[in-house]
């Protein structure tokens, strides 16, 4: 972190003041500012500790003990670019323009997490009624929640303190800083974000939150671990169909004796309608007790179904991300897959009437 002229206000005493400032209120915006910059001991101009100092003190906090030093210095003006009585520092090390306040930090993220909870709302829970405002990284967190989803009403404040244009844009830089700009920082401040239409890019999530492809490679083998899975999913659902075709096909056979009988008592009643006689062959099926081999069929078709059904809906959800190549990851996979298994889904039920050779093989074009 840069160094101040003593003569204006020692460096020491600087950081005396951010320290305690800190200690009592380490939820404070300007407070996150302060242990990022330790944390990775930047050079950014932002990072001066006068410039942190500032955050806090000109707005936010000016009558904490701490910031006795920096008023009497500064004052309190929230625009610390254009006065001139004061001495320079107060110029070349300014508070960020438009930085928000504790608390209004603070309203900024819980409003935004109760219209949606988002990916990163679980850093700041709801403060307590009464509460000053959250105890949490409130700006590292609205950061967050504005990076995926930057057009939200409630990041106005965000855009303005992240503007290339704004009153200290050009002295501190802060529009290049891990709060503002895509690419910068740990990947936790970096969330994709969430565009509700086609588009390109590497970051978005893929179904899980840590799911989340950062650079070529990894959006590569995302986008063939989706193909593969789409084919997985076209064999479980191919697998299903031939089972359930050739459980009918054995089920026909074992009735076959007893069908006659079964058609003669359904069709008897003659004012009964067509519906009331299915009804009453359901019944009928519903209260015959289950076999040991339908016990086996029922369990292999209930886990069959529960795949397929998961993997459908997951490869959905993966469309709607609206990433235009993962889109087609899984089209390709459904187009590859329908090639594939295109002799195995040709498969016919043939009625066992003895008719014809190639009844019961469950083959269409195998006689």
């Amino acid at each position: 972190m840069h160094k101040l002229n003593p003569s204006i206000l020692p460096a020491a005493t600087i950081t005396a003041d951010l320290d305690g400032l800190c200690t009592q209120m380490p939820y404070m915006p300007g407070c996150s500012l302060y242990k990022s910059c330790q944390d990775a001991s930047k050079t950014d101009q932002w990072c001066t500790p006068f410039s942190v100092l500032a955050d806090i003190c000109a707005v936010d906090m000016p009558n904490m003990g701490n910031c006795k030093n920096y008023v009497a210095l500064c004052g309190t003006s929230a625009n610390q670019t254009s006065g001139t009585s004061r001495p320079s520092i107060c110029t070349s090390a300014p508070m960020i323009s438009s930085f928000p306040t504790t608390k209004n930090a603070s309203a900024l993220v819980i409003d935004i997490c109760t219209e949606m909870d988002m990916a990163g709302c679980e850093r700041c829970p709801k403060p307590a009624p009464g509460a000053y405002a959250a105890n949490c990284d409130t700006l590292g967190t609205y950061a967050i929640l504005c990076k995926a989803m930057p057009d939200m009403s409630q990041c106005a404040t965000w855009k303005s303190m992240c503007s290339a244009s704004s009153d200290t844009a050009a002295i501190l830089s802060f529009q290049s800083s891990e709060y503002c700009a895509s690419g910068v920082g740990s990947p936790e401040m970096n969330p994709p974000s969430m565009r509700m239409f086609f588009h390109f890019g590497f970051e978005d999530y893929i179904l899980f939150e840590k799911w989340v492809p950062r650079n070529r490679s990894q959006y590569v083998g995302s986008w063939f671990a989706l193909f593969f899975l789409t084919i997985f999913f076209q064999t479980i659902q191919t697998y299903h169909s031939n089972l359930e075709v050739q459980w009918a096909e054995e089920l026909a056979r074992a009735n076959e004796a007893v069908k006659s009988d079964s058609s003669t008592s359904l069709t008897g009643g003659q004012s009964k309608t067509h519906t009331g006689l299915i009804l009453l062959h359901w019944i009928h099926l519903w209260r015959q007790p289950w076999s040991l081999k339908e016990v086996k069929q029922n369990v292999l078709r209930a886990i069959l179904t529960f795949m397929e059904t998961t993997l459908g809906y997951a490869l959905m959800l993966v469309t709607m991300t609206f990433n235009v190549p993962l889109f087609f990851a899984v089209i390709a996979g459904l187009t590859v897959g329908s090639v594939v298994f295109s002799r195995q889904r040709s498969i016919t039920v043939l009625k066992p009437n003895g008719n014809n050779s190639s009844a019961g093989t469950g083959c269409a074009g195998c006689g």
